[in-house]
């Protein structure tokens, strides 16, 4: 009789890949229409002001990652975890669409054009991660298998580290050549 290891379970099942799917095109979708709402030259200079005071004053490849990283933490809560998504990528788009009206650019043309960045998948990439994360934690407390979820949750959140980290390293290269 041959000795066969044991199967190790998959971190990142067929189920999980395509929820994940489904919640980052969600998450774009959110953003592309915060960035779409009209406002008036006043209202998106108020709200870049605001945007200001919540950013890093001084970009760096710290303060980037510990901005979105908290962000990305939250959006991993079990229950309200889609929800802060849904408002966090809303209000970003938002201030895309005003960064866009003191430009005389349409907002989600502007975002368009700073998705050809690396950083802005990184970032797209680990929100879906704790997006879809989240749901699977929150079925997990429904179905009573938690415990299950944690060793993904854990991989999950170190990989959203791994991509936060990379984009704001890429995105402060960005913000120096600028």
């Amino acid at each position: 009789m041959e000795y066969q290891t044991p199967e190790k379970p998959k971190v990142f099942t067929r189920s999980w890949l395509k929820v994940f799917v489904i919640v980052l095109v969600s998450l774009l979708g959110v953003a592309f229409i915060g960035s779409a709402i009209p406002m008036d030259k006043a209202e998106a200079e108020q709200m870049l002001e605001e945007a200001k005071k919540v950013l890093p004053q001084k970009p760096s490849t710290d303060a980037i990652f510990l901005n979105n990283f908290r962000a990305s933490l939250l959006m991993t809560i079990p229950g309200i975890g889609i929800v802060l998504a849904g408002i966090i990528l809303y209000n970003t788009g938002a201030v895309f669409g005003a960064a866009g009206v003191t430009i005389n650019i349409y907002g989600p043309l502007l975002m368009l054009v700073v998705a050809i960045t690396p950083f802005f998948w990184f970032e797209f990439l680990a929100y879906a991660a704790g997006v879809t994360q989240s749901l699977y934690l929150t079925q997990g407390i429904l179905k009573k298998n938690f415990k299950r979820e944690i060793k993904r949750t854990v991989f999950v959140i170190a990989l959203i580290a791994l991509f936060l980290l990379l984009g704001a390293a890429v995105e402060v290269l960005f913000i120096q050549q600028a």
